[in-house]
């Protein structure tokens, strides 16, 4: 007759459950291992870019690109209610908050209204996010226009670069 030993059984009914509920915790509180990815940030000057202005505008450009950067600010996490112990595998989502500035000087001699609409993309240009401001120049003035955004943990763990469009127009009532 074969005798059982009784701390297997104590290995069994403890901790088997015990790591169970570890693991579980730490799948519902990402914010313990998640952070801004590495890499999830950019900043470029007019070295490497610029404004592609049509025909018409090349010779006489009305704006000139100076600077443009993003940047992961905080990580948010959404609060799991946990009612049973199915809900410790349902993992939360996670949002990162960015922060995008854009540098660009009027050349003419109005008063613009100068609008950016920046994106954040990954391979093959899929945007990510989108977020829009705009700033008011003089003639001869560099304004920083900035914005921020957030995008889903995941999708900014896929982000290579940003791009942007850009858009003027006099200031209203000037």
């Amino acid at each position: 007759m074969s005798r059982r030993h009784p701390i297997w059984y104590g290995i069994g009914v403890t901790i088997i459950p015990l790591v169970v509920l570890i693991v579980g915790y730490f799948n519902i509180h990402p914010e313990i291992y998640r952070g801004i990815p590495q890499g999830f940030g950019s900043e470029r000057d007019s070295s490497r870019s610029g404004i592609a202005w049509d025909e018409d505008e090349k010779e006489d450009p009305p704006l000139e690109y100076v600077s443009d950067s993003f940047e992961g600010l905080y990580i948010s996490t959404e609060r799991v209610s946990v009612t049973s112990f199915w809900s410790l595998w349902n993992a939360p989502s996670s949002e990162i908050g960015y922060e995008w500035r854009y540098q660009v000087k009027n050349l003419t001699d109005d008063d613009l209204r100068i609008s950016v609409e920046y994106e954040l993309v990954g391979k093959h240009d899929r945007v990510f996010a989108r977020s829009d401001a705009y700033e008011d120049a003089e003639p001869g003035e560099t304004v920083e226009i900035s914005g921020k955004g957030r995008i889903d943990y995941f999708d900014a763990r896929q982000v290579l670069g940003s791009s942007w469009g850009i858009r003027r127009r006099p200031v209203p009532g000037s």
